[in-house]
């Protein structure tokens, strides 16, 4: 089995995912990781290249690493990798590749849009991942919002909570036996 978390930055993809690929004895396999490892760092990349050839490079490596692993893992997938703006074959594509090869979770801090942002934007600027410029937090809840919806349409499970990574992890563990259960 193939677990994917899917959602946006600062959720705990990450952090759950790891102690949910320890608790199932899978392997941990994160794709911004691996693109950092096997091609260049996003951002280098982003500025270089420009963020729709980053989006095409980071689904051709997506595409090896279902190759490389075929069962047992837990990959935490990039942010925007299911609500690419603009590119709606390549977000379809990857619907489709996570519905034909695994279990999709969707990891979210809250149901509410405002509450959501503000969360997800916080968490952002405390990994040091925002630049605190100005207009920097309103911008990027003005971008998590355009794409809250398109999220919360995504995921085989579906994870409402701001509870600890060992809490979500348990949570994550009883939703796929359930899942499993009823296949």
């Amino acid at each position: 089995m193939r677990v994917f978390i899917v959602g946006p930055g600062g959720v705990g993809k990450t952090t759950s995912g790891k102690i949910l690929a320890k608790r199932l004895g899978f392997e941990f396999v994160d794709l911004d990781l691996e693109f950092m490892k096997q091609v260049r760092n996003i951002d280098e990349y982003v500025a270089k290249f420009g963020y729709e050839k980053y989006c095409y490079a980071n689904s051709e490596l997506f595409e090896r690493l279902l190759n490389e692993y075929e069962n047992n893992v837990v990959m935490p997938l990039s942010s925007g990798f299911l609500v690419h703006e603009g590119l709606n074959d390549l977000v379809d594509k990857h619907i489709k590749l996570l519905k034909s090869n695994g279990i999709s979770i969707l990891l979210l801090p809250s149901r509410d849009i405002i509450k959501a942002a503000s969360i997800v934007v916080e968490r952002q600027i405390n990994r040091g991942f925002g630049e605190v410029k100005e207009g920097y937090q309103e911008k990027a809840k003005q971008k998590y919002c355009s794409r809250h919806e398109r999220y919360k349409c995504l995921g085989d499970i579906q994870i409402y909570s701001l509870e600890s990574p060992e809490q979500i992890a348990d949570k994550m563990v009883n939703s796929l036996q359930r899942l499993v259960l009823r296949k």
